[in-house]
């Protein structure tokens, strides 16, 4: 009798604990991987996020003109989904992926992440003319420049820039560069996030993704301390089998 009532009492135990186990596995789930995961992204609707892909190449196929994006875009967009789906889970909606040569028109105005340099994503091209004077970066074709010095509320293209481009090797990239902006969508008055992952070539876009999902969530908390909330930051990466490796921040700006 005594051993049946020890069993009973352990099968209670075991169902009372198992839904506080769960909940428990839950919490640390959320603050270890879904909320600084959201910190990182700062989506505010992610349910209608745009994503807005370089128009990197066009085919004709003999009966019209299909444009198509890189493989760098590609593997960029692959990692930003997945750290997504970690940070938002059922809020969003991954529906709205658009080549830049769309019409993007009202939904330009949501969150927003634009995958591609100035030379093949004309949206990249108007963001960072908008972001001209609130950030150091600027970016002509494969040549993305920092700029070190600001006065009377402008950036200064003077003797202090630096300048960088991605290296190529018997045409095979072996060094390249990313540019990361987050920011206010400065497309819009509402409260909506915009980010951007360019590169001086296809892989600097892959490196931007991968230090922005990978290394900028250790570093957020950091970067954007004082109350700031947005960020620049340009990185490097040595280029293997087309993979970026032994990536390095080169430089980074708040603001």
């Amino acid at each position: 009798m005594d051993d049946l009532h020890a069993i009973i009492i352990n099968i209670l135990s075991s169902i009372l604990w198992l839904p506080l186990g769960a909940l428990l596995a839950y919490i640390v789930f959320y603050f270890q991987v879904r909320h600084p995961r959201r910190r990182l992204w700062h989506l505010h609707d992610p349910g209608n996020l745009v994503i807005c892909a370089a128009n990197s190449t066009t085919t004709d196929t003999g009966v019209y003109q299909r444009p198509a994006t890189g493989i760098g875009q590609v593997r960029a967009i692959a990692l930003a989904i997945e750290s997504l789906s970690h940070a938002y889970r059922k809020n969003l909606a991954i529906r709205n992926i658009l080549l830049s040569t769309d019409h993007v028109q009202e939904r330009i105005e949501n969150d927003l992440l634009i995958v591609g340099g100035p030379k093949n994503n004309r949206v990249a091209e108007k963001f960072l003319d908008l972001l001209a004077d609130e950030q150091p970066a600027i970016q002509i074709g494969t040549v993305i420049t920092w700029r070190k010095t600001r006065l009377a509320g402008r950036w200064m293209n003077d003797a202090a820039v630096t300048t960088y481009d991605g290296q190529a090797i018997e045409q095979q990239v072996v060094k390249d560069y990313g540019l990361i902006i987050r920011c206010q969508n400065p497309f819009t008055s509402r409260n909506r996030t915009a980010i951007l992952f360019s590169g001086s070539h296809t892989y600097g876009t892959v490196a931007a993704a991968k230090y922005f999902t990978d290394d900028m969530q250790r570093q957020i908390g950091t970067l954007l301390r004082n109350g700031k909330k947005n960020c620049a930051l340009l990185v490097s990466a040595q280029i293997i089998d087309g993979y970026p490796t032994k990536m390095r921040l080169e430089h980074s700006y708040t603001w």
